[in-house]
């Protein structure tokens, strides 16, 4: 008998708008081969039956820019959020505000880093119960506006050097599961933040687009909080130590 195991069950969705890319638009690889992964109505792309051990998932579609994401296959299955992020091409609508980063480590250019962006201001979740303890998977929220607006997926809890990136798995009636445990303990009032992950090229640079100004907290998981960067409506470039 042929068992069929789902290793990876991978969200793949727009991260400009926050809605869903079907399956059919983009192109895959893993691990440098080229794959068809089983499609889901939603954006939900599913890996079956991966060897154990650590992958590599690209991802291509037209108007975005390249997007990767790696992984361990442990015999459970892994939840992935993927977020394409806008590229040459996209059909923007409105005025945007653009941010090119430049990271750099000792003066040179850090390529190939990973980097998680949080936008203030645009949605935002609070802590709603005075303590949450390290290694909770549930925690009641306070949400300014209707619930169903808050997005599934990455949250950067902004608690200084207690900064950390959640799964946010979902939310009603002021309490959120999260994907994984708790890594810190948080008290009231810290704010929620949807994050995405960005990697810087070889020139240590990233490119990020946002629908208004904004504040972006830049976060590293090997480094904590890295910056926190006022944004104006139109082009802006900076650049940060790592």
């Amino acid at each position: 008998m042929i068992s069929i195991h789902a290793s990876a069950v991978c969200r793949v969705v727009d991260g400009y708008t926050g809605k869903p890319l079907e399956g059919s638009a983009l192109s895959c690889t893993l691990d440098g081969v080229s794959c068809r992964p089983v499609a889901k109505q939603g954006g939900y792309l599913v890996l079956l039956n991966l060897s154990p051990g650590r992958h590599r998932l690209a991802l291509c579609c037209r108007g975005y820019q390249e997007e990767w994401v790696e992984f361990q296959a442990d015999g459970g299955t892994r939840e992935l959020d993927i977020t394409m992020k806008p590229g040459a091409g996209y059909p923007f609508r409105q005025t945007i505000t653009r941010l090119e980063l430049t990271v750099e480590a000792a003066g040179y250019p850090a390529a190939g880093r990973q980097l998680w962006l949080a936008p203030s201001g645009l949605f935002e979740l609070k802590l709603a119960q005075t303590k949450v303890e390290a290694g909770e998977e549930q925690l009641r929220l306070y949400c300014k506006g209707p619930e169903e607006r808050a997005p599934m997926g990455a949250y950067l809890i902004v608690d200084g050097r207690n900064s950390e990136i959640v799964g946010l798995r979902s939310f009603a009636r002021e309490m959120g599961t999260l994907t994984t445990p708790l890594r810190h303990t948080h008290s009231r009032g810290k704010l929620l933040l949807p994050a995405q992950r960005y990697h810087t090229g070889a020139d240590g640079k990233l490119a990020a687009v946002f629908r208004a100004a904004c504040t972006v907290e830049v976060y590293a998981e090997e480094a904590g909080l890295l910056a926190s960067l006022k944004l104006e409506e139109g082009e802006n470039r900076q650049t940060i130590p790592l």
